[in-house]
């Protein structure tokens, strides 16, 4: 189940009683365990009915025991279980049988990093209950989230003011909901924070992978394609590897090209290059950036930039800016695509 027909459903009033969340994205996680307490739990008898279990400290055996149970004054209890890949990696046997008749009155929520559903412990999990991953948001998602959650404190932002707090603080949800929360501060109840508000009371803390670097470029994002060719380098990225991270995206775009020219279908394409099907959707829009004439007309240049970073005495960061300014910027009208430039990149 994805995570916002989860929420959909909650809102509707659905209750579910068995269910494993996983994935990097830990504030969702944590709202999706205080949805279900909130209608799973009385408030009066709470503490009596609440228990947090570490499948990696707490035997199969006794996880069982507490899932039994029946609550104390309370239409159902709650038994958190952390670190539950321990018990679908390790020893999952145990818990097949319950699942098949798990109790009624307890809501188990297994928490955990990753999830196969190939093994027989989710095989019987799904049977009766439900298998949520929780992902940072999309882009497009994200902005809608951060909308939601401003409103929700009493202000507005604008889309400017959007774009520079998730370039400053990041796609963590967490710490984007901190740095709302301390806009809220202070803030004259109608008017709405702009960039200067952001600048003034944000810092630069965003960590940035160097494999987002590539894919800005493939965006053909300058303003995003800068700010991470300069972070990374803050962090002490290598130019050299910045560069060939770079280039190989654009060989994975040549190559797709060529392939779809040969006949091959998206699917075929994706599994010979091992294109991530989460990756697939913003892979294709990168692609249609790049017809393969400008490809072409892109090696000699990347050529000479890759000689001048392994063997020339040149200031490394800035032969790297010379080429991205060079592939982002071709005419003095901005970025182009096949042969027309493109809106709002400069």
């Amino acid at each position: 189940m994805k995570a916002a027909d989860f929420f959909r459903e909650v809102r509707q009033g659905k209750l579910f009683s068995l269910c494993y969340f996983w994935g990097p994205e830990k504030w969702l996680i944590d709202e999706a365990v205080k949805r279900i307490e909130e209608k799973a739990l009385v408030p009066a008898t709470r503490d009596f009915n609440r228990e947090i279990l570490d499948a990696g400290e707490t035997s199969a055996e006794s996880i069982l025991a507490s899932l039994q149970a029946f609550p104390v004054r309370s239409p159902r209890r709650l038994v958190i279980i952390r670190q539950a890949d321990q018990a679908w990696k390790k020893n999952p046997q145990p818990f097949l049988d319950y699942f098949q008749n798990p109790n009624p009155r307890t809501c188990a929520i297994f928490i955990g990093e990753r999830a196969d559903l190939r093994t027989r412990f989710f095989q019987a999990l799904e049977k009766t209950g439900i298998v949520v991953p929780f992902y940072p948001p999309f882009e497009r998602e994200l902005s809608r989230w951060i909308h939601t959650q401003a409103e929700q404190l009493g202000y507005s932002l604008t889309e400017d003011a959007v774009t520079l707090l998730v370039e400053r603080v990041g796609p963590n949800l967490r710490e984007i909901q901190v740095e709302l929360q301390k806009l809220a501060l202070g803030k004259t109840p109608g008017k709405k924070v702009e960039e200067k508000d952001i600048l003034a009371l944000t810092e630069d803390t965003r960590s940035e992978s160097p494999f987002e670097f590539p894919q800005a470029v493939g965006r053909l994002s300058m303003r995003e394609s800068l700010r991470l060719l300069q972070k990374n380098l803050q962090q002490g990225e290598s130019p050299v590897l910045l560069f060939s991270l770079l280039v190989r995206q654009l060989r994975l775009i040549r190559r797709a090209g060529n392939l779809r020219a040969e006949g091959l279908g998206k699917k075929e394409i994706e599994g010979k290059l091992r294109i991530h099907p989460r990756n697939a959707e913003s892979f294709w829009r990168q692609a249609e950036n790049f017809s393969p004439s400008l490809l072409e007309s892109l090696w000699k240049r990347t050529l000479k930039a890759d000689q001048r970073l392994k063997g020339s005495r040149a200031e490394k960061r800035l032969v790297l800016e010379e080429y991205l300014l060079g592939l982002l910027c071709p005419s003095p009208e901005g970025p182009q695509v096949n042969g027309r430039p493109v809106p709002g990149k400069k």
